[in-house]
Protein backbone atom coordinates (compact mmCIF):
# COMPACT_ATOMS: atom_id res chain seq x y z
CA UNK A 1 0.00 0.00 0.00
CA UNK A 2 1.28 3.14 -1.14
CA UNK A 3 1.49 6.09 1.31
CA UNK A 4 3.24 9.10 1.54
CA UNK A 5 4.96 9.66 5.18
CA UNK A 6 5.77 13.05 4.99
CA UNK A 7 3.36 15.61 7.43
CA UNK A 8 1.69 18.92 5.79
CA UNK A 9 1.89 21.60 8.63
CA UNK A 10 -0.75 24.10 8.08
CA UNK A 11 -1.21 27.62 9.36
CA UNK A 12 -4.56 29.34 9.84
CA UNK A 13 -5.04 32.78 10.05
CA UNK A 14 -5.94 34.43 12.90
CA UNK A 15 -9.78 34.08 13.29
CA UNK A 16 -10.81 37.06 13.07
CA UNK A 17 -8.91 38.14 10.31
CA UNK A 18 -10.83 34.88 8.39
CA UNK A 19 -14.00 36.30 9.93
CA UNK A 20 -13.17 39.74 7.95
CA UNK A 21 -12.03 38.32 4.86
CA UNK A 22 -15.56 35.91 4.75
CA UNK A 23 -17.93 38.97 5.64
CA UNK A 24 -16.67 40.70 2.73
CA UNK A 25 -17.16 38.05 0.03
CA UNK A 26 -13.28 36.71 0.17
CA UNK A 27 -11.84 33.65 0.67
CA UNK A 28 -10.30 32.57 3.59
CA UNK A 29 -6.12 32.97 3.26
CA UNK A 30 -3.85 29.77 4.29
CA UNK A 31 -0.47 29.77 5.49
CA UNK A 32 0.79 26.38 3.95
CA UNK A 33 4.63 24.50 5.01
CA UNK A 34 5.47 21.45 2.87
CA UNK A 35 8.29 19.54 4.33
CA UNK A 36 11.52 18.54 1.58
CA UNK A 37 10.78 15.97 -0.40
CA UNK A 38 14.14 15.94 -2.49
CA UNK A 39 16.89 18.23 -3.18
CA UNK A 40 19.60 18.24 -5.95
CA UNK A 41 22.77 19.52 -5.57
CA UNK A 42 24.89 21.32 -7.95
CA UNK A 43 28.94 21.16 -7.09
CA UNK A 44 28.66 24.96 -7.73
CA UNK A 45 26.83 25.83 -4.99
CA UNK A 46 23.44 26.00 -6.74
CA UNK A 47 20.49 23.74 -4.97
CA UNK A 48 17.32 22.82 -6.11
CA UNK A 49 14.81 21.73 -4.14
CA UNK A 50 11.09 20.52 -3.99
CA UNK A 51 8.59 20.08 -1.29
CA UNK A 52 5.35 18.07 -1.23
CA UNK A 53 2.28 17.13 1.08
CA UNK A 54 -1.86 16.72 0.60
CA UNK A 55 -4.61 19.38 2.00
CA UNK A 56 -8.34 18.43 2.24
CA UNK A 57 -9.87 21.07 0.67
CA UNK A 58 -13.47 22.03 -0.59
CA UNK A 59 -14.46 23.33 -4.27
CA UNK A 60 -13.79 26.46 -5.42
CA UNK A 61 -11.42 29.54 -5.07
CA UNK A 62 -8.91 29.43 -2.45
CA UNK A 63 -5.62 31.52 -1.32
CA UNK A 64 -2.67 29.76 0.20
CA UNK A 65 0.65 31.69 1.15
CA UNK A 66 3.51 29.13 0.89
CA UNK A 67 6.16 29.36 2.92
CA UNK A 68 9.40 28.98 1.30
CA UNK A 69 12.86 29.86 3.14
CA UNK A 70 15.03 32.57 2.96
CA UNK A 71 17.80 31.21 0.98
CA UNK A 72 15.18 30.46 -2.05
CA UNK A 73 15.36 32.73 -5.07
CA UNK A 74 11.48 33.53 -5.16
CA UNK A 75 11.57 34.19 -8.98
CA UNK A 76 12.38 30.44 -9.13
CA UNK A 77 8.96 29.15 -7.08
CA UNK A 78 6.73 27.02 -8.88
CA UNK A 79 3.82 25.09 -7.36
CA UNK A 80 1.67 22.38 -8.91
CA UNK A 81 -1.82 21.39 -7.12
CA UNK A 82 -3.80 18.48 -8.05
CA UNK A 83 -7.44 19.61 -9.17
CA UNK A 84 -6.41 22.96 -9.44
CA UNK A 85 -5.45 25.78 -11.88
CA UNK A 86 -3.40 28.92 -10.73
CA UNK A 87 -5.70 31.83 -10.77
CA UNK A 88 -2.66 34.39 -9.85
CA UNK A 89 0.18 34.81 -7.83
CA UNK A 90 1.44 37.71 -5.97
CA UNK A 91 5.50 37.22 -5.37
CA UNK A 92 5.85 38.87 -1.69
CA UNK A 93 7.96 37.43 0.34
CA UNK A 94 6.24 34.53 0.69
CA UNK A 95 3.97 33.84 -2.72
CA UNK A 96 0.72 34.26 -2.53
CA UNK A 97 -1.52 31.95 -4.89
CA UNK A 98 -5.13 31.92 -5.54
CA UNK A 99 -6.08 28.50 -6.66
CA UNK A 100 -9.09 27.43 -8.49
CA UNK A 101 -10.02 23.96 -7.02
CA UNK A 102 -12.40 21.63 -8.98
CA UNK A 103 -13.01 18.81 -7.35
CA UNK A 104 -13.12 18.63 -3.44
CA UNK A 105 -11.27 16.33 -1.13
CA UNK A 106 -7.35 15.79 -0.46
CA UNK A 107 -5.01 17.50 -2.93
CA UNK A 108 -1.83 16.71 -3.93
CA UNK A 109 0.85 20.16 -3.07
CA UNK A 110 4.16 19.95 -4.91
CA UNK A 111 6.34 23.10 -4.61
CA UNK A 112 9.57 23.36 -6.13
CA UNK A 113 12.48 26.45 -6.19
CA UNK A 114 16.11 27.37 -6.52
CA UNK A 115 18.55 28.17 -4.02
CA UNK A 116 21.84 29.67 -5.03
CA UNK A 117 24.79 29.33 -2.52
CA UNK A 118 23.08 26.62 -0.43
CA UNK A 119 25.21 24.06 -0.90
CA UNK A 120 27.84 21.68 -3.03
CA UNK A 121 28.93 18.56 -3.09
CA UNK A 122 32.67 16.77 -4.22
CA UNK A 123 33.65 13.33 -4.71
CA UNK A 124 35.97 11.87 -2.99
CA UNK A 125 37.84 8.15 -3.99
CA UNK A 126 39.69 5.75 -3.00
CA UNK A 127 41.56 4.06 -5.69
CA UNK A 128 43.25 0.38 -5.02
CA UNK A 129 46.00 -0.69 -7.71
CA UNK A 130 46.28 -4.38 -9.34
CA UNK A 131 48.37 -5.35 -12.09
CA UNK A 132 45.84 -5.12 -14.56
CA UNK A 133 43.12 -3.09 -12.88
CA UNK A 134 41.77 -0.66 -10.36
CA UNK A 135 38.86 -0.83 -7.66
CA UNK A 136 37.24 2.46 -7.45
CA UNK A 137 35.49 3.66 -4.14
CA UNK A 138 33.82 7.00 -4.65
CA UNK A 139 31.94 8.79 -1.90
CA UNK A 140 30.18 12.13 -2.07
CA UNK A 141 30.70 14.75 0.64
CA UNK A 142 28.06 16.99 0.37
CA UNK A 143 27.40 20.86 2.17
CA UNK A 144 24.14 22.01 3.06
CA UNK A 145 24.45 25.83 3.56
CA UNK A 146 20.30 26.49 3.01
CA UNK A 147 19.46 27.46 6.17
CA UNK A 148 17.54 24.49 7.56
CA UNK A 149 17.79 20.65 8.61
CA UNK A 150 16.88 18.20 5.73
CA UNK A 151 15.39 15.26 7.10
CA UNK A 152 14.44 11.65 5.31
CA UNK A 153 15.07 13.56 1.79
CA UNK A 154 15.40 12.08 -1.55
CA UNK A 155 19.11 12.92 -2.35
CA UNK A 156 20.56 13.51 -6.44
CA UNK A 157 24.01 14.82 -6.94
CA UNK A 158 24.35 16.72 -10.80
CA UNK A 159 28.46 15.89 -12.33
CA UNK A 160 29.41 17.64 -15.57
CA UNK A 161 28.66 21.16 -14.71
CA UNK A 162 30.53 24.25 -16.54
CA UNK A 163 33.28 26.49 -15.11
CA UNK A 164 31.18 29.56 -15.86
CA UNK A 165 28.45 30.91 -13.69
CA UNK A 166 26.16 31.45 -16.49
CA UNK A 167 26.12 28.50 -18.26
CA UNK A 168 26.05 26.92 -14.29
CA UNK A 169 22.79 28.72 -13.44
CA UNK A 170 21.16 28.14 -17.08
CA UNK A 171 21.87 23.98 -16.56
CA UNK A 172 20.57 24.46 -13.04
CA UNK A 173 17.29 25.78 -14.92
CA UNK A 174 17.16 22.73 -16.85
CA UNK A 175 16.59 20.74 -13.45
CA UNK A 176 14.22 23.24 -12.11
CA UNK A 177 11.83 22.67 -15.69
CA UNK A 178 12.37 19.07 -15.31
CA UNK A 179 11.38 19.52 -11.83
CA UNK A 180 8.12 21.01 -12.59
CA UNK A 181 7.37 19.03 -15.37
CA UNK A 182 7.14 15.84 -13.32
CA UNK A 183 6.06 17.25 -10.12
CA UNK A 184 2.10 16.64 -11.31
CA UNK A 185 2.93 13.22 -11.82
CA UNK A 186 4.64 12.60 -8.33
CA UNK A 187 2.20 14.49 -6.93
CA UNK A 188 -0.33 11.66 -7.10
CA UNK A 189 1.87 8.94 -6.43
CA UNK A 190 3.25 9.89 -3.12
CA UNK A 191 5.00 6.39 -2.21
CA UNK A 192 8.49 6.18 -0.75
CA UNK A 193 11.14 6.02 -3.72
CA UNK A 194 12.52 2.64 -3.79
CA UNK A 195 15.91 1.44 -2.20
CA UNK A 196 17.26 0.36 -5.12
CA UNK A 197 19.81 3.18 -6.56
CA UNK A 198 19.06 4.84 -9.64
CA UNK A 199 21.05 7.27 -11.91
CA UNK A 200 20.21 9.37 -15.30
CA UNK A 201 21.14 12.14 -17.64
CA UNK A 202 19.70 15.41 -17.67
CA UNK A 203 20.56 17.47 -20.82
CA UNK A 204 24.45 16.83 -20.78
CA UNK A 205 24.67 16.97 -16.88
CA UNK A 206 24.27 13.16 -15.00
CA UNK A 207 22.45 13.26 -12.34
CA UNK A 208 23.15 10.73 -9.55
CA UNK A 209 20.15 9.64 -7.40
CA UNK A 210 21.76 8.05 -3.74
CA UNK A 211 19.93 5.11 -2.63
CA UNK A 212 16.78 5.28 0.41
CA UNK A 213 16.17 9.27 2.01
CA UNK A 214 19.06 11.03 3.83
CA UNK A 215 19.92 13.79 6.62
CA UNK A 216 21.84 16.59 6.02
CA UNK A 217 22.14 18.83 9.16
CA UNK A 218 22.67 22.11 8.00
CA UNK A 219 26.52 23.82 7.95
CA UNK A 220 28.45 20.21 7.96
CA UNK A 221 30.02 18.02 5.55
CA UNK A 222 28.33 14.54 5.31
CA UNK A 223 30.25 11.94 3.18
CA UNK A 224 27.64 9.44 1.38
CA UNK A 225 28.71 6.13 -0.76
CA UNK A 226 28.09 7.28 -4.04
CA UNK A 227 30.05 4.07 -6.18
CA UNK A 228 31.84 1.05 -6.65
CA UNK A 229 33.63 -0.89 -9.48
CA UNK A 230 36.94 -2.14 -11.23
CA UNK A 231 38.10 -0.59 -13.85
CA UNK A 232 40.94 -1.87 -17.11
CA UNK A 233 44.21 -0.10 -16.62
CA UNK A 234 47.79 0.06 -18.45
CA UNK A 235 50.02 1.46 -16.58
CA UNK A 236 52.47 3.86 -19.36
CA UNK A 237 55.86 5.60 -18.42
CA UNK A 238 56.06 8.96 -19.79
CA UNK A 239 59.54 10.75 -20.64
CA UNK A 240 60.00 14.47 -22.00
CA UNK A 241 63.49 13.99 -23.33
CA UNK A 242 63.99 17.38 -24.56
CA UNK A 243 62.67 19.21 -20.77
CA UNK A 244 64.05 16.03 -18.95
CA UNK A 245 67.91 14.80 -20.52
CA UNK A 246 68.73 12.97 -17.14
CA UNK A 247 64.75 11.80 -16.80
CA UNK A 248 63.20 10.71 -14.54
CA UNK A 249 60.19 9.20 -16.19
CA UNK A 250 57.05 9.68 -14.86
CA UNK A 251 54.76 6.52 -13.82
CA UNK A 252 50.86 7.26 -15.21
CA UNK A 253 48.34 4.79 -15.24
CA UNK A 254 45.23 5.04 -17.71
CA UNK A 255 42.05 3.14 -16.91
CA UNK A 256 38.84 2.24 -19.08
CA UNK A 257 36.07 3.84 -17.62
CA UNK A 258 33.43 0.90 -18.55
CA UNK A 259 30.87 1.73 -15.72
CA UNK A 260 27.49 3.59 -16.58
CA UNK A 261 28.03 6.48 -14.81
CA UNK A 262 31.26 9.80 -15.53
CA UNK A 263 33.82 9.40 -12.99
CA UNK A 264 33.24 13.34 -11.65
CA UNK A 265 37.03 15.04 -10.67
CA UNK A 266 37.67 14.85 -7.06
CA UNK A 267 40.56 14.14 -5.10
CA UNK A 268 41.44 10.51 -5.20
CA UNK A 269 43.90 8.60 -2.58
CA UNK A 270 46.36 5.96 -4.69
CA UNK A 271 46.88 2.62 -2.96
CA UNK A 272 48.84 -0.20 -4.07
CA UNK A 273 48.80 -3.10 -1.93
CA UNK A 274 46.63 -1.48 0.42
CA UNK A 275 49.89 0.63 0.98
CA UNK A 276 48.67 4.46 0.63
CA UNK A 277 50.84 5.92 -2.43
CA UNK A 278 50.06 9.44 -3.29
CA UNK A 279 47.08 11.48 -3.64
CA UNK A 280 46.37 12.78 -6.84
CA UNK A 281 43.71 14.41 -9.43
CA UNK A 282 40.95 12.16 -10.59
CA UNK A 283 39.62 14.22 -13.90
CA UNK A 284 36.58 14.23 -15.17
CA UNK A 285 36.36 10.99 -17.37
CA UNK A 286 32.88 9.97 -19.45
CA UNK A 287 31.53 6.65 -19.59
CA UNK A 288 34.00 4.87 -22.66
CA UNK A 289 36.37 7.13 -22.40
CA UNK A 290 39.67 6.91 -19.85
CA UNK A 291 41.40 8.84 -17.49
CA UNK A 292 45.42 9.24 -17.03
CA UNK A 293 46.38 9.24 -13.71
CA UNK A 294 49.26 10.59 -12.78
CA UNK A 295 51.69 8.76 -9.95
CA UNK A 296 54.52 11.09 -10.31
CA UNK A 297 58.30 10.44 -11.05
CA UNK A 298 59.49 6.83 -11.34
CA UNK A 299 62.77 4.71 -10.83
CA UNK A 300 61.72 1.90 -13.29
CA UNK A 301 63.02 2.87 -15.71
CA UNK A 302 66.72 4.90 -16.23
CA UNK A 303 66.59 7.17 -19.05
CA UNK A 304 68.97 9.90 -20.29
CA UNK A 305 69.36 11.84 -23.49
CA UNK A 306 73.01 12.63 -24.88
CA UNK A 307 74.23 14.83 -27.92
CA UNK A 308 76.27 12.63 -30.00
CA UNK A 309 77.87 15.18 -32.55
CA UNK A 310 76.78 18.41 -34.31
CA UNK A 311 77.66 19.56 -37.57
CA UNK A 312 77.75 22.89 -38.68
CA UNK A 313 78.88 23.86 -42.85
CA UNK A 314 78.46 27.00 -44.49
CA UNK A 315 78.19 27.85 -48.34
CA UNK A 316 78.39 30.92 -50.35
CA UNK A 317 76.04 30.78 -53.15
CA UNK A 318 75.48 33.03 -56.08
CA UNK A 319 71.44 32.89 -56.91
CA UNK A 320 69.81 34.83 -60.10
CA UNK A 321 66.28 36.03 -58.96
CA UNK A 322 64.22 38.77 -61.75
CA UNK A 323 67.57 38.81 -63.81
CA UNK A 324 69.36 39.87 -61.26
CA UNK A 325 72.67 37.87 -58.70
CA UNK A 326 72.57 37.55 -55.19
CA UNK A 327 75.04 36.36 -53.10
CA UNK A 328 73.89 34.32 -49.73
CA UNK A 329 75.28 32.42 -47.43
CA UNK A 330 74.00 28.81 -46.42
CA UNK A 331 74.44 27.49 -43.30
CA UNK A 332 73.97 23.64 -42.35
CA UNK A 333 73.68 22.39 -39.11
CA UNK A 334 73.22 18.93 -37.91
CA UNK A 335 72.64 16.99 -34.52
CA UNK A 336 72.67 13.42 -34.00
CA UNK A 337 70.94 12.10 -30.42
CA UNK A 338 71.24 9.28 -28.55
CA UNK A 339 68.08 8.57 -26.11
CA UNK A 340 69.03 5.82 -23.56
CA UNK A 341 66.50 3.64 -22.17
CA UNK A 342 66.96 0.97 -19.04
CA UNK A 343 64.32 -0.72 -17.37
CA UNK A 344 64.93 -1.97 -13.82
CA UNK A 345 61.98 -3.70 -13.68
CA UNK A 346 60.86 -7.50 -13.71
CA UNK A 347 58.03 -7.48 -15.75
CA UNK A 348 57.10 -5.70 -19.14
CA UNK A 349 56.57 -1.74 -19.54
CA UNK A 350 55.70 0.43 -22.08
CA UNK A 351 57.54 3.69 -22.34
CA UNK A 352 56.02 6.87 -24.36
CA UNK A 353 59.32 8.70 -25.05
CA UNK A 354 59.14 12.58 -26.87
CA UNK A 355 61.65 15.34 -27.98
CA UNK A 356 61.30 18.13 -29.79
CA UNK A 357 62.55 19.15 -33.27
CA UNK A 358 63.14 22.98 -34.11
CA UNK A 359 60.28 23.79 -36.65
CA UNK A 360 62.58 24.16 -39.45
CA UNK A 361 64.19 20.69 -38.84
CA UNK A 362 64.74 18.01 -41.53
CA UNK A 363 65.11 14.55 -40.40
CA UNK A 364 68.41 12.95 -41.66
CA UNK A 365 67.65 8.67 -39.99
CA UNK A 366 65.60 7.79 -37.10
CA UNK A 367 65.90 4.70 -35.33
CA UNK A 368 63.67 3.29 -34.13
CA UNK A 369 60.59 4.47 -36.48
CA UNK A 370 58.69 6.87 -34.39
CA UNK A 371 54.82 6.41 -33.46
CA UNK A 372 54.29 9.80 -34.34
CA UNK A 373 55.63 12.71 -36.43
CA UNK A 374 54.72 16.34 -36.08
CA UNK A 375 56.80 19.48 -37.30
CA UNK A 376 57.96 19.66 -34.00
CA UNK A 377 58.51 16.29 -32.19
CA UNK A 378 58.90 13.21 -32.24
CA UNK A 379 57.35 10.52 -30.29
CA UNK A 380 58.26 6.91 -29.81
CA UNK A 381 56.22 4.01 -28.05
CA UNK A 382 58.22 0.99 -26.52
CA UNK A 383 57.66 -2.00 -25.26
CA UNK A 384 59.90 -2.82 -22.84
CA UNK A 385 61.10 -6.68 -21.87
CA UNK A 386 62.24 -7.44 -18.18
CA UNK A 387 65.42 -5.55 -17.35
CA UNK A 388 65.73 -4.27 -21.30
CA UNK A 389 68.26 -2.38 -22.11
CA UNK A 390 67.69 -0.25 -25.62
CA UNK A 391 68.58 3.09 -27.40
CA UNK A 392 66.93 5.68 -29.64
CA UNK A 393 69.05 7.34 -32.05
CA UNK A 394 68.05 10.06 -34.69
CA UNK A 395 69.68 12.72 -36.48
CA UNK A 396 68.35 15.87 -38.18
CA UNK A 397 69.37 19.05 -40.01
CA UNK A 398 68.54 22.94 -40.00
CA UNK A 399 69.57 24.76 -43.29
CA UNK A 400 69.29 28.75 -43.05
CA UNK A 401 70.17 31.16 -45.85
CA UNK A 402 72.01 34.88 -44.96
CA UNK A 403 71.62 37.48 -47.73
CA UNK A 404 75.41 38.69 -48.60
CA UNK A 405 74.36 41.63 -50.54
CA UNK A 406 73.60 44.12 -47.53
CA UNK A 407 70.67 46.75 -48.40
CA UNK A 408 70.20 45.20 -52.04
Amino acid sequence: MKFFVALLVLLLCAPALAASDEANGVEATTAVTLPVDSVTVYPDGLVAAKRMGTLDTTVGEHKFVVNIPDSADKSTVLLSVSNASVERVVYDSNPVYSLNISTSGLQNFALSYLMHSAGSWEPRYDLHLTNDSVLINANAVVRNRGGEDLKNVRLKLVAGLPAAVEPVYKAAQIQQRYAAETASAEAYDMAPAPEASSTGELETLYVFELDGRKDLAQDKDIGFPLFQGSAPLVRVYTWDAYNQEEGPSVEEIRANNTMKNPWPSGTAQLYRNDDYVSTINMPYTASGTNATLVIGPSADLKVARKLLDYNITEKIRALTSGGRNHTVKETTETWTYHLKVESNLDRTATLEATDTLPQEAEIIDVAPKPAETTATSLKWRLHLTPRQKTAIDYSYRVVTTESLDGAN
